[in-house]
């Protein structure tokens, strides 16, 4: 039964997901009628709707499906890992440290000179480097304790928005450019962003989709887990090493987005149980198709000013989870 309602649900999910794509792509602040889409498909048609279509929506389409769909699927193998359903990707402190990167960059004033790439790198390099110390502390006795872990993670994300604090203080002009990017955004999406920050991600979300069987193991126990050949260890180094690798390149292009690595993986593990084999790929097109809503409606709903996408997950992420809190509060 839970696997007919995984392919229900991946079958819908996928369908949807194209769908969406498609009405997306017409919807903006120059709406495109089919027609005039598929004539620039074709390299047709005006001059000004290829550029729309090409250089402006297709590529921002297809990062909110990329980042969507990675946080969701890191969201639910941390779910999985640490046995909490209200775990998200940036549990681990990497959104932290790619934020200060982030917010030096503009601050060397960087986007003036058109480096959003070196900005995106910098952001990169920063959450990696706070998962690398992360990792360091944790260790014990040459072991991951993943309690250790999630504390230092918490500490060093706290110590380094003290840092970020500091630097939005000394932001002056600049101070809106790195608020909007701490609140997340698609608004510098493009070809070359994209495919740098989909080559860490993608690899990041294929190792975490190669440990689906032992996180079903996991999730019973650690000592459960070994006992059933579970190679325990690699487990623990391997999702969180894939999973904040991923993090980090999404982070690096789109900046923190709060809810989506949290609500769908927790959302579809009531339909289809949690069998990670199954949920991880459903969490990754959910976190996909959430997004690119929440997207289209930043940058439409109060044309001509664009909303930060984060507002619009916050906004469907906060009332969502103070009812799971509340019915969870009921049942238990």
């Amino acid at each position: 039964m839970r696997g007919r309602r995984a392919w229900l649900a991946g079958t819908l999910l996928l369908g949807a997901l194209g769908a969406s794509g498609l009405i997306c792509l017409l919807i903006g602040a120059v709406p495109l009628s089919l027609a005039a889409l598929w004539d620039a498909v074709r390299g047709q048609g005006e001059e000004t709707t290829q550029v729309i279509l090409w250089e402006l929506r297709l590529p921002r389409v297809l990062t909110a499906v990329m980042v969507g769909g990675v946080l969701g699927c890191v969201g639910c193998a941390f779910q999985g890992l640490l046995r909490n359903p209200l775990a998200d990707p940036y549990i681990v402190g990497v959104s932290s440290g790619a934020a200060v990167g982030a917010a030096v960059g503009v601050l060397l004033g960087w986007h003036m000179r058109g480096w959003g790439w070196a900005i995106a790198l910098l952001a990169f390099g920063g959450g990696l480097l706070t998962l690398m110390l992360a990792l360091g502390l944790s260790r014990q006795a040459g072991q991951l304790r993943i309690p250790s872990f999630l504390l230092v993670g918490v500490s060093l994300s706290a110590s380094l928005w003290g840092v970020i604090t500091l630097l939005l203080t000394l932001a002056g002009e600049d101070l809106s450019r790195v608020i909007y990017w701490l609140l997340g955004g698609l608004l510098n999406a493009d070809w070359a962003r994209l495919w740098g920050a989909s080559v860490p991600a993608l690899v990041g979300c294929a190792l975490l989709l190669a440990q689906a069987r032992a996180l079903n193991l996991y999730t019973a126990g650690e000592e459960t887990a070994q006992h059933l050949g579970a190679p325990v260890e690699r487990l623990k180094w391997v999702v969180l090493v894939g999973g904040a690798l991923a993090t980090a390149a999404t982070v690096s292009i789109a900046g923190v987005i709060g809810f989506v690595g949290w609500m769908t993986p927790h959302l579809l593990r009531r339909v289809v149980g949690g069998d990670h084999r199954a949920l991880m790929p459903l969490s990754a097109l959910g976190g996909a198709l959430l997004l690119l809503w929440a997207d289209t409606l930043a940058r439409t709903l109060a044309r001509p000013v664009e909303l930060p996408v984060g507002v619009i997950t916050a906004l469907i992420g906060a009332p969502l989870f103070l009812w799971v809190m509340r019915s969870e509060t009921r049942a238990g």
